[in-house]
């Protein structure tokens, strides 16, 4: 999955936001979702190309919309990771 121009300004706003620097951000804040389940999985981090564990019930920020080939969506995880993860895994929670 390659990065493009709008993926990189959305992962600033989203670090932003979560830093709390809401005065800087331009336009709507963004809405979280939630990694369903219990426990610890396995998730690929295309920047540094290696799998990492993220535990289940993380909050995370989508960063891009678009699937790759296995249905997977690169999301910003509150433990300050960019990960890959399949969309069905989330569910959005807004802004609780």
């Amino acid at each position: 999955m390659k990065w493009k121009a709008g993926d990189k300004e959305k992962l600033k706003k989203i670090i932003k936001q979560v830093s709390g620097n809401i005065d800087d951000i331009e336009g709507d804040l963004l809405q979280s979702a939630r990694i369903q389940g219990n426990g610890d999985m396995w998730c690929y981090a295309p920047l540094t190309n290696q799998m990492t564990r993220v535990h289940r019930g993380t909050r995370v920020y989508i960063i891009s919309e678009k699937e790759d080939h296995d249905g997977r969506v690169l999301v910003y995880t509150t433990t300050v990771e960019v990960v890959l993860i399949k969309k069905a895994e989330l569910i959005e929670v807004g802004f609780n």
